[in-house]
C-alpha cells in the first residue's frame, strides 16, 4: 500500500534526468565527501522511474529506489495509453531529509506534479 505524498508548492521541479543528464561536478563532491567522512557511502539519490496511474483513485504511484513506494493525487486526467515517469532527488545537506519528485506525462518537458514525497525538503 502506498502512502500519499505531501505536496509542497515551494519546491522547484526535479529535472527530467533522462533529458538533462546528471551534473558531472557531483562525482567530485562525492569523492571529497568520502575522503572527509570516511564511512559515508551515499549522500544523494537522483533517478527517473516509471510510474503507474489508477483511474479509480486518481493516484500516480512509483517506486523510489531505497525509499520505496510513493503515490500522489493526479492533478490532471491521464489519458489511456499515456506514459508517466517520476524523477526524484533527495534533499538535505549531508543526510537526506526527504525526497522531492516531479511527474512527467508523455515526455512533456513540464511536470504535471512537483512536490515532496518523503520526509521534509
Amino acid at each position: 500500500m502506498c502512502a500519499d505524498a505531501q505536496n509542497s508548492s515551494s519546491n522547484a521541479p526535479v529535472p527530467d534526468f533522462e533529458t538533462v543528464g546528471f551534473d558531472d561536478t557531483q562525482a567530485d563532491a562525492l569523492t571529497q565527501a568520502h575522503a572527509a567522512l570516511g564511512d559515508v557511502t551515499a549522500l544523494s539519490l537522483k533517478a527517473c522511474v516509471t510510474a503507474s496511474y489508477d483511474p479509480a483513485t486518481r493516484k500516480i504511484c512509483f517506486k523510489i529506489p531505497i525509499y520505496g513506494q510513493a503515490c500522489v493525487k493526479s492533478p490532471v486526467a491521464i489519458p489511456v495509453g499515456g506514459t508517466l515517469k517520476a524523477c526524484v532527488q533527495t534533499c538535505g545537506r549531508f543526510v537526506p531529509t526527504g525526497v522531492q519528485a516531479s511527474v512527467y506525462l508523455n515526455d512533456n518537458p513540464h511536470p504535471i506534479y512537483s512536490g515532496t514525497v518523503h520526509g521534509r525538503c
